[in-house]
C-alpha cells in the first residue's frame, strides 16, 4: 500500500469516527433535553417504544448502508419490497405454517436483491432501477392481497412479533445482533473489504480484479434480507398484512444512513453509523410526538437535521481530501 493510500485510509477513518461520535453526542443531547422537559419521555413504556421504533428502522438502515458503502447511493424500493414480502409471508403462513412462511420470504428477498442488482449493473443508475422495481413490488403486493387486509392466526408468529425476552422486544435483540454482525462483516470479512473498495474507487476495484457487479448484487441482497426481517416482524406483531405497508418509510431508512455520517459517494463508514442514525431519528421523532408536534413540522425538523448532517460531513470530507 502506498503512502498516499495509507494517508487516505487514515483520513477516512478519522472522518467516520468523528461522524459516529457526533451521532452519539446528538443522541445524548436529545435524551437529556427530552428528559428534562418531557416527563413522559423517561418512562419505561416510552423507552420500549423508542427502542422498537429505532430497531424496525435500523434493521433496514443497516442493510441500506451496504448499498451506500458499495458506491450505489440508495435503493428506493425498500418500503415497497417490504409490503410485498409482508403479503407473501401472510399468505404462505396462513396456508401452511410459520417456518414455510419465513423460508419463502427469505428466498423471495434474495431473488429480489439479485434482480435489482442485475438491473443496477445494466442501467448504471441505482436510483432509477430501484425506483422502477419499487413500483413493481408495490403492484405485486396489491395484486396478491387483492387490495385487502390479509390476516393470520398463528401463535408462534404472534410470539415473534410481541415477545420481550428479558423485557426487551425481539425486534431490538435482532437489531443489536445485526448491528454487531454488520461491524464484523465490514471490518473483518472479505466481503466487507470488497464493498468498501468498490465504493471508494470503482475503477481501482475493477483493475484489481474485483467483480464489482457481484458486490453490487450482494449489497442489494443484504438490504433485501433486512427488509424481509422487518416485514416478518411487522406481520407477526399485528397479525395482518396490506399492500400499503411501509409507505413513506424509504425516507427514514435513507435518513438514518445519512445522519449516521456514511459517505454518500460510498467507501467510507460502517453500518453501525446507520444504526446510530436510526436511534437518533427515533429519539427525535418520539420527543416531538410527545410534545404534540404536528406531522408536517416533524417532517420539516427531521429533514433539516438530515440536510445539516449531510452538509457538515460533506465539508469535513472535502476539507480532508
Amino acid at each position: 500500500m502506498t503512502s498516499i493510500a495509507i494517508a487516505r485510509k487514515s483520513i477516512g477513518r478519522r472522518t467516520w469516527r468523528f461522524a459516529s461520535l457526533a451521532a452519539v453526542a446528538t443522541i445524548v443531547i436529545i435524551a437529556v433535553v427530552a428528559g428534562l422537559t418531557t416527563p413522559a419521555f423517561l418512562t419505561v413504556g416510552n423507552g420500549l417504544v423508542i427502542i422498537r421504533a429505532a430497531s424496525m428502522t435500523g434493521i433496514v438502515a443497516i442493510g441500506m448502508s451496504y448499498v451506500t458503502l458499495s458506491g450505489n447511493l440508495f435503493a428506493l424500493s425498500a418500503s415497497a419490497l417490504g409490503a410485498l414480502l409482508a403479503v407473501i409471508f401472510a399468505l404462505v403462513t396462513a396456508q401452511t405454517d410459520l417456518p414455510a412462511g419465513i423460508a419463502v420470504v427469505l428466498v423471495g428477498a434474495v431473488l429480489a436483491g439479485v434482480l435489482q442488482g442485475v438491473a443496477v449493473n445494466l442501467t448504471g443508475n441505482p436510483i432509477i432501477a430501484t425506483l422502477a422495481f419499487g413500483a413493481v413490488f408495490r403492484g405485486l403486493a396489491s395484486v396478491l392481497s387483492g387490495n385487502g387486509v390479509l390476516r393470520i392466526h398463528n401463535t408462534a408468529a404472534a410470539w415473534i412479533g410481541t415477545a420481550r425476552p428479558l423485557g426487551v422486544p425481539t425486534q431490538s435483540w435482532t437489531f443489536v445482533f445485526l448491528a454487531a454482525v454488520s461491524w464484523l462483516v465490514i471490518r473483518k470479512a472479505r466481503l466487507g473489504r470488497q464493498i468498501i473498495l468498490s465504493g471508494a474507487n470503482r475503477e481501482a476495484a475493477v483493475a484489481s480484479g474485483l467483480r464489482v457487479n457481484i458486490v453490487t448484487c450482494l449489497a442489494l441482497v443484504m438490504l433485501s434480507v433486512g427488509v424481509a426481517i422487518v416485514a416478518i416482524f411487522t406481520v407477526a406483531q399485528f397479525s395482518e398484512a396490506r399492500s400499503n405497508l411501509f409507505s413513506g418509510y424509504d425516507f427514514d431508512y435513507i435518513a438514518a444512513v445519512l445522519v449516521g455520517g456514511i459517505a454518500l459517494r460510498g467507501g467510507q463508514g460502517t453500518p453501525l453509523q446507520a444504526a446510530l442514525g436510526a436511534v437518533l431519528i427515533a429519539l427525535l421523532e418520539n420527543f416531538m410526538l410527545l410534545n404534540n408536534v404536528s406531522g408536517g413540522l416533524l417532517m420539516t425538523v427531521v429533514g433539516t437535521v438530515v440536510v445539516g448532517a449531510i452538509s457538515v460531513f460533506h465539508l469535513l470530507q472535502g476539507k480532508n481530501r
